[in-house]
């Protein structure tokens, strides 16, 4: 099995294209919109969309325009990403003012690494 992509919401094409551009360093590959038709049909929520897909050759992320103020509701869910030079990405998203979540492991000098984007998506790094 392999994963083709993950979804995600963001409220705008820019907080987006920060997170995933900036931050992350991912390309822009494609956008399209997805017709309320099918969004009710898939999601249950009938309202046309603009889906954004973000990648490299081993991730690809297709993120969800909502166009509005709302934040994502479930606490639990987040991909884990492995990045390089993770003291490098704590600075950058700090300077970006994302939400770092550094929390030490038990008798140990390493910590877990999250990182929140500006709609609540939460992202484990390794």
């Amino acid at each position: 099995m392999k994963i083709e992509h993950l979804a995600v919401s963001s409220n705008s094409e820019e907080d987006s294209d920060n997170f995933f551009i900036k931050l992350l360093g991912l390309k822009k590959l494609r956008s399209f919109v997805v017709s309320s038709d099918l969004m009710e049909q898939f999601f249950k929520i009938k309202k046309e969309h603009k889906v954004i897909r973000y990648g490299t050759e081993e991730v690809s992320v297709e993120v969800f325009i909502t166009g509005d103020k709302s934040k994502v509701l479930d606490k639990f869910t987040h991909m884990c990403l492995v990045i390089e030079d993770r003291a490098k990405l704590i600075d950058t998203a700090r300077q970006m003012n994302y939400e770092v979540i550094k929390v030490p492991r038990r008798d140990s000098d390493v910590f877990y690494l999250f990182l929140k984007d500006k709609f609540g998506n939460l992202y484990e790094i390794k």
